[in-house]
């Protein structure tokens, strides 16, 4: 008998640590009870798939997640999922469609609950939207959920099929006859206004202001290199300036002009 399972067989601690999330195998697990405090989430992870020794695959809700302790030479915490399990003879199979449909209202007659971490596999399930439909009422559709950074690896038959072939590989639901029109502005309470305001601007009129403007412009026009220097040198602004303006007549036949704001001059 090995050490670790002289080890396992002394029992664990009375006491043990829970968890609401665990990530194992790529996945990340919640329990129902967290899930359900939190009504806004919008995701779902408290779904488990696991296989059985009767050839049999279990659906079922996470419901507890302890971590045990094993007094011994060697540290051993292993992580068990508490899980409320469905019947597993209640499941409707498609297999050249790959779907699997369970009812949850449906419980698992057996005792053992538990599994250990490693053996879970995540899933999550839908109810049929046609719930008036007798064969579908109480139905959910089982999704397997892909690991993190683990994506399935691609067999022969993924590249050697015939599109053609009527062989069960594809699977196109029926749709629905006639057409549905969709009026976006009705459902959405949304006026679309295409209006442009014209009132963009402001409107100068002095000619020192409408002069100063057209200097910055030919600044900026000068270049980036000398357009510092070449600014202070011409456009200096001095009270030998206003004096030379008092007696100039030439500003007074400047034409307004319209700036509109953000404008790069």
């Amino acid at each position: 008998m090995s050490d670790e399972l002289k080890q396992v067989a002394q029992g664990f601690r009375s006491r043990v640590e829970t968890f609401t999330v665990y990530d194992v195998n790529g996945y990340r697990f919640r329990t129902r009870s967290y899930e359900d405090s939190r009504p806004t989430r919008k995701t779902t992870c408290s779904g488990v798939r696991t296989s059985g020794n009767d050839n049999l695959d279990y659906y079922g809700i996470v419901e507890e997640i302890y971590e045990l302790h094993f007094e011994g030479m060697k540290e051993l915490k292993p992580v068990v999922f508490k899980c409320h399990w469905f019947d597993p003879n209640e499941v409707r199979r498609q297999d050249d469609i790959g779907q699997v449909e369970i009812r949850q209202d449906s419980v698992y007659a057996g005792e053992d609950v538990y599994i250990v971490a490693q053996q879970a596999t995540q899933v999550y399930y839908l109810p049929w939207a046609c719930q008036d439909d007798k064969r579908l009422k109480g139905w959910f559709l089982v999704h397997s959920v892909s690991p993190r950074g683990k994506l399935p690896v691609p067999t022969d038959d993924d590249y050697n099929f015939d599109p053609t072939a009527d062989n069960g590989e594809f699977y196109i639901p029926e749709g629905l006859n006639g057409h549905l029109s969709i009026d976006i502005e009705s459902l959405m309470d949304m006026k679309v206004d295409n209006e442009v305001d014209e009132d963009e601007g402001e409107v100068v009129q002095d000619p020192e202001d409408i002069i100063m403007l057209e200097k910055w412009r030919a600044c900026r026009e000068l270049g980036v290199e000398d357009s510092t220097a070449q600014a202070r040198k011409d456009f200096q602004w001095s009270d030998s300036d206003d004096d030379d303006d008092d007696d100039d007549d030439d500003s007074d036949d400047v034409e307004p002009t319209t700036i509109v704001r953000g404008d790069a001059f």
